[in-house]
């Protein structure tokens, strides 16, 4: 990949396999200047969209043809879910905070900053057995993360998972992903209850919210990367999630799981079916396959849309325009436009 310098306009090369595993920004070669100014800096007035995947937006886009759907569900989760939610998450698991899990609290806040989200949200840590993360809430958004993902992951990507979540937030998926949680659980009972009936008028929203559901977890794993920065944080994440091991993490190898990623691809290519039976397998999940994850992410770094990013252009929630001059500056301007004239035409006269 080429990447142009800033500063002399200098064409860099580099390979994939430095850009898949960005230690620190990238220097030009011939100026030894930084290529990669936020690696190091904050995404200040960064837009969701600037990482948002198409099928995300494509998505969203689909569901909210529903009508009156973004309205009904915030007013009925704002009210009854979210409510419960935060009781039962209070009730039941730690909230970190400076005073309690301060580490955990402190690597949230230097996400959040990164993604320039103003409102952290609260944390909890959940016993759980398994390695899981997710967020809640309608207005009052909170992130919960398993005892068994903090004692799996290291440091770096306990960041990653923290910062996945965080770009949920960042991207306004939190209504919707906790409408595809509560809806599966609804449509599948009121199912059960009518012979089926039910299901079949429910079913087409509950594929449409899951659909969406798995689509922005793809975009929220480009806002990790935002974050730590190093794509093979993030592919160390995924690969511990499909099959991490407290006591074989150190035979984990990341090559190994990125030819799995590459093969996988192939192999949904394999016959007429490979992908109708890809998409069949995923239908009812929440989230996409990790080595899906894995290879949308790889595809992002090596487009350059990941580096660009990272050279500072990205889409802004507001344009940063020269302000309209205000009444004031006006003013001084035709008072130095009177002034030149008057030394122009008049000054040099004999007349004084």
């Amino acid at each position: 990949m080429h990447i142009n310098c800033p500063q002399c306009q200098h064409k860099n090369s580099f390979k994939s396999k430095d850009l898949l595993d960005l230690k620190s920004s990238l220097s030009c070669s011939k100026c030894e200047s930084s290529l990669l100014y936020y690696f190091e800096h904050p995404f200040l007035e960064i837009s969701p969209q600037a990482f948002t995947h198409k099928l995300d937006n494509q998505m969203l886009e689909a569901l909210k043809k529903i009508p009156g759907i973004d309205t009904i569900l915030r007013s009925v989760l704002r009210h009854s879910f979210e409510l419960s939610m935060r009781l039962h998450h209070q009730g039941n698991f730690i909230l970190a905070s400076n005073k309690q899990f301060k580490t955990l609290y402190k690597q949230l806040e230097e996400a959040a900053y990164a993604l320039d989200i103003q409102e952290l949200p609260e944390l909890y840590v959940v016993q759980d057995a398994r390695a899981n993360a997710y967020t809640f809430g309608v207005e009052k958004c909170g992130i919960a993360i398993s005892s068994a993902c903090l004692d799996l992951m290291s440091k770096e990507e306990i960041s990653c998972v923290l910062a996945h979540e965080l770009g949920h937030i960042k991207a306004h998926h939190v209504l919707y992903k906790t409408a595809a949680r509560v809806f599966s659980s609804i449509a599948d009972s009121i199912a059960q209850k009518t012979l089926g009936l039910g299901g079949v008028v429910l079913m087409p929203i509950k594929i449409a919210l899951l659909r969406w559901d798995r689509a922005s977890e793809l975009s929220s794993d480009r806002a990790a990367l935002l974050v730590v920065k190093n794509p093979k944080i993030l592919l160390t994440t995924l690969m511990k999630l499909a099959g991490g091991s407290e006591k074989l993490n150190r035979e984990l190898n990341i090559q190994a799981f990125i030819e799995q990623a590459e093969s996988y691809e192939k192999t949904q290519e394999e016959g007429p079916l490979g992908s109708y039976i890809a998409i069949m397998n995923s239908m009812f999940n929440t989230h996409p396959f990790p080595i899906w994850r894995a290879r949308e992410i790889i595809d992002w770094v090596l487009s350059g849309e990941y580096i660009n990013l990272l050279q500072g252009n990205y889409i802004k929630t507001k344009k940063l325009e020269s302000p309209e001059p205000d009444v004031g500056q006006k003013i001084d301007k035709k008072l130095k436009d009177l002034r030149r004239w008057w030394d122009e035409n008049l000054s040099s006269s004999d007349e004084r």
